[in-house]
């Protein structure tokens, strides 16, 4: 068993080697060739076993994968488990197979438990008892009648719509054999493959099919081609019938237990060997790096990606516009720090253990070392003039190189710490100007001047050399920007003086003399002298930009931290002309394929356009290749939308088209999904609660909407979902799904209810004043003479009156037990607190307190305890915000607001924290003799511009929510 074991181990790790050797000539390959890119899941990411059995995409967009241990839905984010240990009714294990219903529910045939069914959130087994043991292989729903066809082993089963199971196979004539595919042709007849061939059933018979063109032999797989043609996987290969007749054998000799065809006609299959196998529509073949042996899973998607099964995970191929260089492919290292072009089309790459040439596909080694020593040292600049190479380092100083690749000559710049030379500038005379961690000195002649760093000279760490027309040197440091014209004069840009940024990397000149600046504040445009700043207000997801390379196509491309960002010129314009408010930038990252989102800076080149237009970035993984023609093709549509979850008071709702919400219900949270698995966290996402929320509320990544005390009504949830870059005004790339919420009114809250209640008031008034103007008729002739007692009695009933009101009005605004004022009060200050806010633009912060363990006070002491201690923690909050200048409420049970207008989240929370160490210093004697110290956790929150009561106090619950999870008796403020 070990040794058997061990060979399969070997097999796996040789099938992964040779998955790398032969995804490498597509790494190399340039722009027109298909780059993909593989990415896992596996246990470590929330999948319950790691051999995955089956694989589909619902009609709402989710992904389902069947395991040993149950199935799990897929967001492109997360796994949601379903199984008999945390779902009511999901009692499955096994699951060999998942079938979309049309309705939007997802049919499961296990190993051993029978066929599930979900649905809005429900599980139904279905079949009763006649299925609750039985061994499903295969499923299909019949689309003619509804029926359900299962194969289990060698039996076809069918089960109708009355929940009857009869079983079809023996009396129609099939084989005694395995049954693997179960799918229905043209004309809706069932098409039965298995390890005895492939059989169609019509009206209860069985007969042999494609058998011109499909040998008799076991069939692992039947499926469409998606292009009116059919795909056969099996024990010989795969046969293929096209639309047209046309028959091709593919992988003749090898078993093939799935096969599946993409948009673009490449067909993916699963090899019985283990191995996931690409082969292009013009025959080219390669095997997929997927880890663990495939597994039948096999599914294309609605956004054309391809998922696999094995066991060790699910794996997602997807068809990407960046690719990369790495290690792997022979570099030496994946910390790439400069790149070039030569004039003959090869590529030098500077990276932190040496240099590499790149040519033909090939990539080589260059040693760099003084005389006849070898180093391997970080390259950090490269130039190109005139059939040589200049390489600057880090700690070698500066080699001239010749197109092989052999040193031709050796500077060494500065001395004492590694002069780190980050910039380099060839000039025509023959002169080098060299910058770095020395300053800036120019080599000519075999002698050094400096121009910087020098005595009397401003020091600084050139980062970026760049020769303009006119004679000008630029200069990019960590001091601002410097200038040195024809005539020898020296300028200097100060930061936040002269120039809106510490520090320049990389400066661009267009024709018409605006100057393009990538620094550490943002892109800057230099127009006349003035500088324009397009940051992270703009639109730009990051400030700190590296390097800036115009595609000739009317965009820049600016790399960063994030990955690389394209602008297109006429949006800056826009901006600039105030026609545009934000930038619409297009991200390209690690899920586009570059091997890693960092790029790399504070070097030079830290980016190239290619001769054939590819644009190359150094990143901290490896050297990233982007073709800008593919980075423009966007979807046409937006991403389907889907709720999740719905929690009321923190209970799972089931997922029905109307949520119904019953009186007294306190907080609503409802969870939604963008379905994209391209690029998941590129989804940015808006939502609207049509009847209460004013404006659109923007959640951006987040996939939650929370909402307290909704006032009784119909409402309408609308979320939207969208891909960066953002434009909300764009239709077309945005997906959107609405869910009807009715919160229920209470009985007194009820029109008819409130009618009669009127009614019956002013009937009593009526009445009431029908019977005194009878009385005052009877006593007419008694009036004259008691007219100054009654008047009296009459003052003394008002003055009674008057006292009474105010006493209603203090009970229905404040809480009889602590004296605080009640939630009523506390909603309807908070209102008041929060447009006083907004229309004086001052800050408002809320807390939101809840006294830890209460519940352990009233089961342990009584609740004559409990009331005690909420009385003595409302005496002291009293005085506290009396004190402060602050305001409290109590908000129900043991939760308290607090209101402080004028202070912003920092002040606030300290705020709460000196009322944290004030409560939990105080002594509470109980009558029992027991003393008991109150302590409370408290999230805060902070009001932003536009920001609705109930969205900042959602906030503040979650942070309260945070407090109380991190151990109690805390302050949680941001």
């Amino acid at each position: 068993m070990a040794k058997r074991g061990f060979l399969r181990a070997g097999a796996r790790l040789l099938l992964a080697l040779l998955g790398l050797l032969l995804a490498m000539p597509l790494a190399l390959a340039g722009p027109g060739q298909r780059h993909y890119t593989v990415n896992g899941w596996g246990m470590a990411e929330g999948l319950p076993h790691p051999l995955v059995h089956a694989v589909a995409q619902d009609r709402a967009g989710f992904l389902w994968a069947g395991t040993w241990e149950g199935v799990v839905r897929f967001n492109g984010r997360s796994f949601t488990l379903f199984d008999r240990q945390n779902t009511p009714g999901a009692e499955l294990a096994g699951v060999f197979s998942i079938v979309p219903d049309a309705d939007g529910g997802v049919l499961f045939g296990t190993a051993r438990d029978g066929v599930f069914r979900f649905y809005q959130g429900g599980w139904q087994r279905l079949g009763g008892d006649a299925t609750r043991n039985l061994a499903v292989t295969t499923l299909l729903r019949d689309t003619r009648d509804g029926a359900l066809w299962i194969a289990s082993g060698p039996r076809l089963l069918r089960l109708d719509g009355n929940n009857r199971l009869q079983e079809v196979g023996a009396s129609a004539g099939l084989p005694a054999a395995a049954i693997t595919s179960l799918v229905q042709d043209e004309q809706g007849a069932l098409l039965v493959a298995g390890e005895a061939g492939i059989h169609r059933v019509v009206q209860g018979h069985a007969q042999r099919w494609g058998e011109d063109w499909v040998p008799a032999e076991a069939v692992r797989q039947l499926r469409r081609d998606g292009a009116g043609g059919w795909l056969v996987a099996g024990d010989n290969g795969v046969h293929w019938r096209h639309a047209d007749g046309r028959v091709e054998h593919l992988l003749p000799g090898k078993r093939v237990d799935a096969v599946a065809r993409d948009a673009q006609g490449v067909l993916w299959m699963n090899l019985s060997s283990g191995g996931l196998l690409r082969r292009d529509p013009d025959g080219q073949q390669q095997l997929m790096p997927v880890s663990g042996a495939v597994s039948k899973a096999l599914l294309v998607d609605r956004e054309d990606l391809v998922w696999a099964g094995t066991t060790d995970g699910l794996y997602r191929v997807a068809d990407v516009m960046a690719s990369g260089l790495t290690q792997k492919d022979g570099l030496g290292s994946d910390y790439v720090r400069a790149v070039l072009q030569d004039d003959e089309g090869g590529y030098w790459i500077g990276q932190t253990n040496g240099l590499n040439h790149w040519v033909q596909g090939q990539i080589r080694s260059v040693r760099l070392g003084p005389g006849n020593a070898v180093h391997d040292t970080s390259v950090l600049a490269l130039a190109w003039r005139e059939g040589s190479l200049w390489v600057g380092t880090y700690d070698l100083g500066v080699f001239r190189l010749d197109r092989q690749g052999r040193v031709l000559e050796h500077i060494r710049v500065g001395s004492g710490d590694p002069p780190l030379v980050r910039a380099l500038l060839p000039e025509a005379d023959g002169s080098l100007w060299i910058g770095g961690s020395h300053g800036l000195v120019r080599y000519r002649n075999g002698r050094l001047q400096s121009y910087l760093g020098g005595p009397g000279q401003p020091a600084a760490t050139v980062q970026a050399l760049y020769r303009g027309p006119l004679g000008v040197l630029w200069v990019g440091t960590d001091d601002g920007m410097l200038s040195l014209d024809a005539a020898g004069k020296w300028r200097h840009w100060r930061p936040d003086k002269d120039i809106p940024a510490q520090y320049v990397f990389d400066i661009l000149r267009d024709p018409n003399g605006d100057l393009w600046i990538a620094s550490d504040r943002g892109l800057l445009r230099m127009q006349g002298g003035r500088f324009r700043v397009y940051d992270h207000a703009l639109g730009l997801p990051r400030d700190k930009l590296f390097r800036i390379i115009d595609d000739h196509a009317g965009s820049l491309w600016l790399s960063s931290n994030m990955g690389v960002f394209r602008v297109a010129r006429r949006e800056l314009d826009e901006v600039d002309a105030g026609r545009r408010r934000l930038l619409s930038v297009h991200v390209v990252d690690k899920s586009d394929g570059m091997p890693g989102s960092q790029c790399n800076g504070a070097s030079m080149p830290s980016g190239w356009r290619a001769m054939d237009g590819t644009l190359l970035f150094p990143t901290s993984a490896g050297l990233a290749l982007v073709d800008p023609g593919s980075a423009l093709a966007t979807s046409s549509g937006g991403p389907p939308v889907s709720f999740e979850h719905i929690m009321v008071d923190g209970v799972a709702q089931r997922l029905r088209p109307v949520l119904r919400l019953q009186p007294g219900a306190n907080r609503l949270a409802i969870g939604f999904a963008g379905m994209s698995f391209r690029a998941p966290d590129k989804l940015r996402y808006r939502y609207r609660l049509h009847g209460y929320d004013q404006d659109w509320v923007t959640a951006g990544s987040a996939t939650e909407a929370v909402y307290t005390r909704l006032p009784p009504g119909n409402y309408r949830l609308e979320v939207q979902a969208m891909p960066m870059p953002l434009d909300w005004t764009a239709g077309s790339g945005i997906g959107s799904a609405s869910l009807q919420v009715e919160v229920i009114p209470a009985l007194w809250q009820r029109p008819l209810v409130q009618l009669l209640g009127g009614g019956l008031l002013l009937g009593g008034i009526f009445l009431a004043g029908w019977v005194r103007t009878a009385r005052y008729r009877r006593s007419q002739r008694r009036l004259n003479q008691v007219i100054a007692e009654r008047t009296e009695e009459l003052s003394q009933k008002n003055q009674q009156l008057e006292i009474a009101g105010y006493r209603l009005e203090h009970l229905a605004t404040h809480d009889a037990l602590t004296g605080l004022p009640n939630r009523r009060a506390g909603d309807r200050f908070l209102a008041d607190a929060v447009a006083r806010a907004h229309a004086e633009g001052r800050p408002l912060s809320v807390a939101l307190l809840d006294i830890d363990r209460f519940k352990l006070v009233n089961d342990t002491h009584g609740h004559a305890a409990g009331d005690a201690v909420l009385q003595e923690f409302g005496e002291i909050l009293a005085g506290f915000v009396a004190e402060w200048g602050l305001f409290a409420a109590r908000f129900g049970g043991e939760e308290f607001l607090v209101c402080m207008e004028e202070l912003a989240v920092q002040t606030a929370t300290r705020r709460m924290q000196e009322l944290l160490e004030r409560i939990r210093s105080k002594q509470l004697l109980l009558q029992s003799g027991a003393v008991l110290r109150c302590t409370f956790s408290a999230g805060v929150a902070e009001l932003t511009p536009g920001q609705p009561a109930h969205a900042l106090l959602a906030i503040a619950d979650d942070r309260l929510l945070r407090a109380k999870h991190e151990g109690r008796n805390r302050v949680a403020g941001s």
